[in-house]
């Protein structure tokens, strides 16, 4: 029993040297069978092409869109400082406060509507 094994164990060896020799000779490449399989070879090949540009594509299209999303992050942060700040602005006492840095202040009077009669006699 043992005999078998010892011979079906050489019979694989050469069998994988000759399969090693074979590959390495590229007699295979002329081969018949391989001359069919061509174009479907190559419509394979082709379609990895694509499929790995097309993956280099959306890694490109998501870092850009990651990109942009820092930049609406930075730009909402922005708006919400600016909006604060014009409300604070927009305080009565702040516009008073500044007002006064010029020499003006709001008036005690209430406001009285001028008629000019003038141009009504005239009409007349």
């Amino acid at each position: 029993m043992s005999t078998k094994k010892s011979k079906k164990l050489n019979s694989d060896k050469k069998e994988k040297k000759g399969l090693i020799k074979f590959l390495m000779s590229g007699d295979y490449l002329a081969s018949e069978p391989l001359e069919k399989q061509l174009p479907f070879i190559a419509w394979i090949t082709f379609l990895m092409i694509l499929y790995i540009a097309k993956n280099y594509q959306i890694d490109k299209t998501l870092y850009e869109l990651g990109k942009v999303k820092t930049q609406n992050e930075a730009l909402k942060t922005k708006s919400i400082v600016l909006n604060a700040r014009k409300i604070s602005t927009m305080n009565l006492d702040y516009c008073y406060k500044e007002l006064s840095k010029d020499g003006l202040k709001p008036s005690d009077q209430p406001p009285i509507k001028i008629f000019d009669y003038s141009t009504e006699t005239k009409d007349k």
